[in-house]
């Protein structure tokens, strides 16, 4: 079962600034989000989960069809652009 929200998120670019909350769409699996709708991508789940080093959450990496990356929180929260 999947769920899809839209959530409001905390976005940090790939030079670790703040690019401040944005309106994301995302679908939820059982385990964390799977598919991901921001600035005007859309992301895929890529297999990679991982633990975000200065905050200590764990996030899963998503990738668009153009090889653009970010990794977001498995609640949705935060997203940081690679």
């Amino acid at each position: 079962m999947s769920t899809h929200q839209t959530l409001r998120v905390q976005v940090t670019d790939s030079n670790q600034r703040t690019r401040g909350v944005m309106a994301v769409e995302a679908d939820f699996d059982h385990l964390g989000p799977y598919r991901v709708q921001h600035d005007g991508r859309t992301y895929w789940f890529t297999g990679k989960s991982s633990t975000h080093r200065a905050s200590g959450v764990t996030t899963r990496e998503m990738a668009s069809a153009d090889a653009a990356r970010l990794w977001i929180t498995l609640g949705g929260v935060a997203i940081w652009e690679a």
